[in-house]
């Protein structure tokens, strides 16, 4: 009855049970494995607070209930980026091939990371990962040849939705989400993320295929519910033409950065450009229910009558 479930073990970066192949090991005070190393800085208590789904793995396979999740993430078509489905029954996105730069452009009609989460493969060979246990290598990556910075951009009308944790399986990488038409967050994370940046720019590149910077004319980063856990992370960045946080977020180094600007990625320089429409009313607004916490805070707002309107918390140890 069931043969086609998987174990359940207890994941300290969600809070809760996942289904794994059997070979897979709980996460704990034992010693962690490299594939593991990006995750050991979330803390238990903090990842808790937007812990999804507690037991629904485990009791679907009590009922003997194979588990499937609909399409969350669609490639472009022309796109270098496969997307499949891992045993246990999640989105898998087999990475495009990195340039020389190191940068993996992958292209989609449609994002979005649901609650039970998406991976992302930058592992040339099989790895395991927090989210879907082990998983087989990338065949569009070369031995030795995972992403530094793994892009990942709309390029249909669709905003994108994240409600989930978004894992890179395999080497520690720099991931972007970047989509025109707005992002909403709702209990998003990362997993094995040196940087995460959610824009509503245009990633812009160097002449060696480099990550330059992101033109932004509009669209709208809203973080609401259950927020952006983040605290795993060396450096979180939003970059859009307004932003809106409506519940906690939780990183070691915040950015946020409001405007019609081309925005380098580097240095977060913010160049002003003309937008698309009117302006917002407020380039940044932290409502009553929201809160950022971190060890640094940056808020930059750049467009002229636009301002920042902070009434709810924003704690940091050194920052703006």
């Amino acid at each position: 009855m069931n043969a086609k479930c998987y174990r359940t073990v207890f994941n300290a970066v969600r809070g809760m049970l996942v289904a794994v192949e059997e070979s897979a090991r709980s996460t704990g005070k034992g010693r962690q494995t490299g594939g593991q190393a990006g995750t050991s800085a979330a803390s238990t208590s903090t990842a808790a607070r937007f812990a999804v789904l507690p037991v629904v793995f485990g009791a679907w396979c009590v009922l003997g209930v194979s588990y499937t999740v609909q399409a969350q993430v669609v490639a472009a078509p022309g796109s270098g980026a496969h997307v499949i489905q891992t045993q246990n029954g999640l989105q898998q996105v087999n990475i495009a091939r990195p340039n020389g730069s190191g940068v993996s452009l992958n292209t989609y009609t449609q994002f979005n990371v649901p609650g039970q989460g998406t991976i992302l493969n930058n592992a040339p060979g099989i790895t395991q990962t927090q989210l879907a246990g082990y998983v087989n290598g990338n065949p569009n990556l070369l031995p030795g040849g995972s992403a530094r910075i793994i892009v990942n951009q709309v390029t249909s009308t669709s905003p994108s939705t994240l409600q989930g944790y978004l894992e890179v399986a395999g080497p520690r990488a720099e991931v972007v989400i970047a989509n025109p038409n707005g992002i909403l967050v709702n209990s998003g994370g990362f997993i094995n993320t040196s940087r995460a940046t959610l824009t509503t720019g245009v990633p812009v590149f160097g002449g060696s295929g480099s990550l330059d910077a992101y033109r932004v004319t509009g669209g709208q980063i809203t973080v609401q519910g259950a927020g952006l856990n983040a605290s795993n992370v060396d450096q979180v960045d939003l970059i859009a033409r307004a932003v809106s946080v409506n519940a906690s977020v939780y990183a070691n180094q915040l950015n946020v950065v409001a405007g019609a600007n081309q925005v380098d990625r580097s240095t977060l320089g913010a160049t002003p450009i003309a937008g698309d429409g009117a302006a917002p009313a407020n380039g940044i607004d932290v409502s009553q229910l929201g809160g950022m916490y971190a060890n640094k805070i940056l808020l930059a707002s750049t467009e002229k009558g636009v301002g920042v309107s902070l009434r709810g918390v924003a704690a940091a140890q050194a920052g703006d």
